[in-house]
């Protein structure tokens, strides 16, 4: 079954407005952390089934490549879509968080 097609503008001032006060409250701990999938997993106290469910769906971010058979997740993209979950965020406002953290990954830089 296919996910509703959501409007990014819907929804988008409240993601980025989400984005930016959670951003803003934990940058300096975890902006760069970059976790395993066992941690994930704790994180979001998820089978590995379930987690990659959830990323098939949308409801997760993604993982990267880190090796030729590693893949790592950035702390602070797990706490986001954990943050929103807690929050009782709809899953269209959570497929459109994760749309928009993935394609900051092309923004990211080192330093301050």
């Amino acid at each position: 079954m296919r996910a509703p097609d959501t409007n990014v503008a819907d929804h988008g001032d409240q993601i980025n407005e989400f984005l930016r006060s959670f951003l803003d409250s934990i940058r300096s701990n975890y902006d760069l952390e970059i976790i395993k999938i066992p941690e994930a997993l704790t994180l979001t106290q998820s089978s590995k089934s379930k987690h990659y469910a959830d990323i098939s769906a949308g409801l997760m971010v993604p993982g990267f490549s880190t090796g030729l058979r590693s893949m790592s997740y950035r702390k602070v993209e797990v706490l986001a879509v954990i943050t929103a979950q807690i929050q009782g965020k709809s899953k269209d406002f959570i497929r459109l968080l994760v749309k928009e953290l993935v394609a900051q990954r092309q923004n990211i830089t080192l330093g301050a």
